[in-house]
């Protein structure tokens, strides 16, 4: 029972700190908009980039606003992987379905 009493603890102290954290992210025609956010207030500076698009190998950093294009060129629509680092090392990883239907 204190075991399971543990890894609860440790679960709800994960998912409380994965909450604070957001990245939303806007699909478009040549790629998207993503605005990374902690706790209700802009990133700045935090970098971004896609991790499963082998054409898309930048890092893109968002401004004063934590918002920041980055650019895609898909020739079907698929699920991207999107990755954030802030200044203080926290990372945060998103999942978006782009569709090519708006071509």
């Amino acid at each position: 029972m204190k075991l399971l009493n543990t890894a609860v603890a440790v679960m709800c102290v994960v998912f409380s700190t994965v909450t604070l954290a957001d990245m939303k992210i806007v699909d478009t025609a040549n790629g998207a908009w993503v605005t990374v956010s902690e706790q209700g207030a802009p990133v700045a500076n935090a970098e971004v980039t896609v991790k499963n698009v082998p054409q898309s190998k930048g890092t893109y950093i968002t401004n004063e606003n934590g918002r920041v294009f980055v650019p895609l060129s898909l020739n079907s629509s698929r699920s991207v992987k999107y990755n954030a680092v802030t200044k203080n090392g926290t990372e945060y990883n998103r999942y978006a379905f782009h569709s090519d239907s708006k071509r």
